[in-house]
């Protein structure tokens, strides 16, 4: 029997294992050469390993030999090849080599002891420009692929090539784009992408970063066609906002434009952005309530670890009723401008994993101030948290949760009823004080997640028990004024 009349699963699946071994035999590393001296200079060159092969190239490195056999191999070759495509802009306008682009002859360039290499200018956008040429060409290729990421295009010019690719991907499920997207293109172009490419997109992720100031300063880079208040995200599962920028920034007003009909997310990320407040994410809760089970909202900017203020919400909900009503949600990362033991009063809930607050105040206690019924409300909100950690653990299906609280510098964790924190000033404490009863190490910050809302010159954290600490603040020795 010929290996082509096995059924098409088996056949693949053998295909698989032999792209996958071809992959480890073959060469994983992109080499190059240092800058070639300049002229009447005599130094010499320098071979070096640039850096790993994309997963992507090795795949089609990989398949390269499969393609050849016959149409029914090459066809599954290129669907194991580019299902996932990750097109970049090429960082710099020069190269250095005489090294072919064909990585199967690197073990032969190894061999050269003199290696030489000229400048060579290489235009930055070739690869968005070859995509869209053989897209274009060769549509049934595009159809191919199912998930697809864009990076380092932020002009006018660059998205129209960007959409430009994007229309013959007519399988595409997952896209990753660039936020300028959303202001240069016009909402008939994000309905296409959206809706009208044969299967609808079902996540979509917008990354964000400064241009550069030329970008920046172009008119035909300022304009803002304002495409979502006009653009149905209904069939969207997962959004993701990622990055922080200055520029024409995601605000508030893009998402209550998508909240008006992204009534069907399962997830929902805004990471290391300050250009939005709690509202914005609050319309996004709102419209996908029944159907939303992840939900991070950490919005660090880029230039370290400070956490801006989420804002104050415009209404007077409480939101943690609204969070512990969502009959889905399963991971929550938060940054609230208060917190109370509301949260985890639901028995009912599906909290289960990582669970990450950051707060600013106390529910009923936003004045800030370290009052004894603050003390009162924050060991409530510790005792409920653990309760229904302890609860998931012991049901009928144990579930873990384990539940970090961010809040007055300080990173509390009940289900182990530790805090951690700079509580190097106890030093100063009298001595013949019986408190604190003893201090620990902390494998927790001062960087990373440690939910500081400042990040200078923090010491060591150390940990100590959480009646401890509560004791201490009743007690004038801590403070958790916010």
């Amino acid at each position: 029997m010929r290996l082509n009349d096995v059924p098409y699963e088996i056949l693949s699946k053998i295909l698989e294992e032999t792209a996958k071994a071809n992959a480890r035999d073959g060469p994983s590393y992109t080499f190059g050469l240092s800058q070639p001296p300049m002229p009447y200079q005599k130094a010499t060159l320098q071979r070096y390993v640039r850096g790993p092969v994309p997963p992507e190239m090795l795949k089609w490195d990989a398949t390269s030999a499969i393609r050849l056999v016959c149409w029914k191999w090459h066809e599954w070759a290129l669907e194991y090849a580019i299902k996932d495509v990750y097109i970049r802009r090429w960082k710099g306008g020069e190269r250095w080599a005489d090294l072919s682009v064909r990585r199967e002859s690197y073990s032969l360039y190894e061999l050269i002891d003199k290696p030489t290499g000229t400048a060579v200018y290489r235009d930055p956008f070739a690869s968005l420009k070859q995509t869209v040429t053989t897209f274009n060409r060769f549509p049934s290729v595009a159809a191919k692929i199912r998930r697809m990421w864009f990076h380092g295009f932020y002009t006018a010019e660059t998205d129209r090539m960007v959409f430009d690719a994007l229309k013959n991907c007519t399988n595409l499920t997952s896209l990753s784009l660039p936020w300028t997207t959303i202001r240069h293109m016009d909402a008939q172009s994000w309905r296409h992408l959206l809706l009208g490419n044969g299967k609808p997109l079902e996540s979509l992720e917008l990354l964000a970063v400064d241009p550069t100031s030329q970008q920046a300063a172009e008119k035909d880079n300022q304009i803002d066609l304002e495409p979502l208040q006009s653009v149905n995200f209904s069939m969207l599962r997962r959004l993701k906002f990622f990055g922080d920028t200055t520029f024409m920034p995601v605000t508030d007003r893009d998402l209550f434009a998508i909240a008006r009909t992204a009534t069907r997310l399962e997830e929902f990320h805004l990471t290391c952005i300050s250009t939005v407040t709690i509202d914005g994410v609050m319309a996004i809760v709102r419209s996908s309530r029944s159907t939303l089970r992840v939900l991070e909202h950490s919005p660090r900017s880029q230039d370290g670890f400070w956490h801006p203020h989420p804002g104050s919400p415009s209404d007077s909900e409480h939101l943690c009723e609204l969070f512990r009503s969502c009959p889905k949600l399963e991971t929550l990362s938060i940054s609230l401008p208060s917190v109370c033991a509301d949260l985890f009063s639901n028995r009912d809930v599906k909290f289960a994993g990582d669970l990450q607050v950051r707060a600013l105040h106390l529910c009923g206690h936003e004045h800030g101030r370290s009052t004894h019924a603050a003390t009162d409300a924050l060991g409530k909100l510790l005792e409920e948290a653990r309760n229904l950690a302890t609860l998931k653990a012991s049901s009928v299906i144990p579930r873990e949760l384990h539940i970090e609280l961010f809040f007055a510098d300080c990173i509390f964790e009940p289900n182990v009823k530790l805090v951690h924190g700079d509580f190097s000033p106890l030093a100063e404490v009298s001595e013949d004080e019986a408190w604190p009863a003893s201090l620990g190490s902390s494998g927790k910050g001062p960087y990373g997640s440690t939910g500081l809302y400042e990040k200078e010159e923090e010491g060591p954290f150390q940990s100590m028990d959480e009646d401890d600490f509560l004791t201490g603040v009743r007690r004038k020795f801590l403070s958790i004024s916010t």
